[in-house]
């Protein structure tokens, strides 16, 4: 099976901290202002990266089936995950499997510990 790596590079240009959630791991990073992130995903060739940009600095990136990724701030890995998006049905995505399980962003938003800015 041919795999790909796809690059997504995120500079905060805000005045306020940016959480940056990939999907389907939940796994939530914060990008203070003047920050950067990498993010670089593996998996099969035939998958896309989906990616959501939301309200009050949030983006959320949802990975294919069999994708694993990597995050890296100044060039050095920080943070890795090698467990693969688990195959879904055909049509479904991870963003629907997401949704279907956990709710919407705001859902999952509001079933959080944090006060709202």
């Amino acid at each position: 099976m041919a795999m790909k790596t796809v690059w997504f590079d995120f500079e905060n240009t805000r005045d306020t901290p940016v959480e940056l959630v990939m999907e389907p791991w939940g796994m939530p990073y914060t990008v203070q202002p003047g920050g950067r992130l990498d993010i670089a995903c593996e998996g099969p060739e035939e998958g896309e990266l989906h990616v959501e940009r939301h309200a009050k600095g949030h983006v959320t990136l949802f990975a294919w089936a069999g994708a694993t990724y990597r995050v890296l701030e100044g060039g050095k890995e920080v943070d890795a995950n090698d467990l693969p998006v688990p195959g879904m049905p055909p049509g479904v995505s991870a963003k629907r499997m997401v949704e279907t399980l956990f709710g919407s962003f705001e859902q999952r938003r509001a079933m959080r510990d944090e006060p709202e800015d």
